[in-house]
């Protein structure tokens, strides 16, 4: 069994001429498939969504995230952007078994699109 989460990552361009590009990275870097998705305004993003995953340090699908996530500013940087705002950007969520185990992250200057709601429901 073990302790498991459920996991969200989704990732667009700053500028939505860029998304072949990103999708061409995630396809090319990245171990899972991520869908094509259109936002109300109408731009693109990728999302990929695990449910009742064991996410764990030292798994090797999970670490090829956690090193493209800790590189992602570097690697994506925006030369022209005086911020250092990247060309691409993602945001991940981990909801884990426990009431208090969540983790968001995401990159400098995102839209912060992704969240969390918790509903309760009564099943009589």
């Amino acid at each position: 069994m073990g302790y498991r989460s459920d996991v969200t990552i989704m990732m667009y361009p700053k500028n939505a001429k860029d998304f072949a590009a990103l999708k061409l990275y995630a396809d090319e870097t990245l171990p899972d498939h991520f869908e094509v998705r259109e936002g109300g305004s109408g731009d693109k993003y990728l999302l990929f969504q695990f449910d009742g995953v064991k996410w764990y340090e030292g798994y090797e699908e999970v670490d090829v995230y956690t090193r493209a996530f800790s590189e992602w500013e570097g690697t994506f940087l925006d030369e022209a952007d005086p911020h250092g705002e990247p060309i691409f950007h993602y945001e991940f969520m981990r909801i884990g078994e426990e009431y208090e185990d969540v983790h968001y992250e995401r990159s400098y200057g995102s839209a912060h699109a992704l969240n969390m709601s918790r509903e309760t429901y009564i099943d009589f």
